[in-house]
């Protein structure tokens, strides 16, 4: 993970703060207006901390979804139905994907592990969240080079070859991948065996977390909208 160039710079804490209010407001939000609203401000938030890629990727995913649906809505039938479901349940955790890519991209493992030691959030817990998060970039180098490496067989991880060669296919990749991972595993657990990571004492960290006037603003902004997202559904649930 690396830290957004030039961004806005929020506490680890906020950015885990802002992901619970970002749960509590789609899963209670009234009306697709709301979830728009929550939608932009979140992607403006990304923006001011430097996500552009993920802001754009999520912007683009999201529309998709939506222009999906509005196709569904035209067409009669059971499998426009069932697609329907389906976009509607992704669309519903597409915020917090948005925003978790992008806390990943702007956030460093060191800063989110020493975050979470000041939450008191117990080892057991940290070690094996600070191990997943060094392994995905890595993994997916390693994935990068085994697609390489499959091109210089002849073997191109495309369309072609997925339905012409699909057991050749499936099996050039994942071989080497379940080994890859394996190896990537235990070479990133005795590095963060070696940095000290399960030591007792108390761990230091050259840079030194504290909340912002921004932590401040951008907590209040999603706290105000969850409080009134739940108020909005109990008055529809009650009204």
């Amino acid at each position: 993970m690396r830290e957004g160039r030039g961004g806005l710079s929020l506490d680890p804490r906020t950015k885990l703060l802002i992901l619970v209010f970002i749960n509590v407001i789609i899963f209670t939000c009234p009306d697709l207006y709301t979830e728009w609203f929550c939608i932009a401000l979140i992607a403006a938030v990304l923006l001011l901390m430097g996500a552009f890629r993920q802001t754009l990727r999520g912007l683009l995913f999201y529309a998709a979804m939506m222009g999906l649906l509005y196709v569904c809505g035209i067409i009669p039938g059971f499998l426009s139905t069932f697609i329907s479901m389906m976009v509607i349940c992704f669309r519903r955790v597409m915020p917090t994907v948005m925003f978790a890519s992008g806390l990943i991209a702007t956030t460093k493992v060191s800063d989110l592990v020493s975050a979470l030691q000041k939450l008191y959030v117990p080892k057991s817990i940290i070690i094996p969240f600070a191990v997943t998060l060094r392994f995905f970039p890595t993994a997916k180098e390693e994935f990068s080079c085994i697609r390489d490496a499959m091109k210089l067989r002849g073997i191109g991880f495309d369309l072609k070859n997925i339905f012409t060669r699909p057991l050749t296919l499936l099996e050039c990749v994942l071989v080497p991948m379940m080994l890859r991972c394996a190896s990537i595993a235990e070479e990133l657990s005795a590095a963060a065996v070696t940095r000290g990571i399960e030591s007792e004492t108390r761990r230091t960290s050259l840079r030194e977390l504290s909340f912002q006037a921004a932590d401040a603003a951008s907590s209040a902004a999603f706290a105000a909208l969850s409080i009134v997202t739940v108020l909005g559904g109990i008055g529809i649930l009650y009204g």
